[in-house]
């Protein structure tokens, strides 16, 4: 879409006014990012939408809850992923309906550097998608289909809320970024 906004007076310079009308039509373009933080206990999802400040919604999905909840076993038995599921859709849910999926996906949360590990920075739906088709596969006594993947309970309850919810929200791919050091 196109705008013109016109100065009286302004002539072919560029003043204050004209400067004014840049950062807000920048401000308009911007796309949303959505920040997701993995922990132990909650999953926190930060919206932000430009200058507007972070829109934060906590969700009790954290890694270790869900283990210590629902996965009994290690990897999870299908009847354990498929209550796991159903309580984390629940959750998503929660957030209403896919305002923000149309910007960038990211996190820092280290309980994905060991997912990023295994192929780069960039995670697609479709990737991650075949990674849970792996986990169903060891659920259903093919453990031998984990090979070269995250193990234990919490890398497989970190796996299934990212996957239901770049499904859910509609995200094609996720970002990891290695967390910044904080000043010295």
């Amino acid at each position: 879409m196109a705008t013109l906004d016109r100065f009286p007076g302004l002539g072919h310079g560029i003043d204050g006014r004209a400067v004014d009308a840049i950062v807000r039509r920048l401000n308009e373009a911007v796309v949303p990012s959505t920040w997701l933080q993995f922990g132990e206990e909650a999953f926190v999802v930060r919206a932000r939408m430009g200058d507007r400040p972070e829109a934060e919604r906590r969700l009790d999905l954290g890694a270790a809850r869900i283990a210590r909840y629902f996965f009994h076993h290690d990897p999870p038995t299908a009847p354990e992923i498929e209550r796991a599921i159903d309580a984390t859709e629940d959750e998503i849910m929660r957030l209403g309906p896919r305002a923000l999926a149309a910007g960038p996906l990211c996190s820092n949360s280290p309980a994905l550097r060991p997912w990023a590990a295994v192929c780069g920075p960039l995670m697609s739906v479709e990737l991650v998608e075949s990674w849970f088709s792996r986990l169903a596969l060891a659920a259903q006594g093919q453990p031998q289909s984990m090979q070269g993947l995250p193990a234990g309970r919490e890398a497989a309850a970190t796996l299934l809320v990212l996957r239901e919810f770049m499904h859910h929200r509609g995200h094609p791919s996720i970002e990891y970024l290695e967390p910044q050091p904080g000043p010295s």
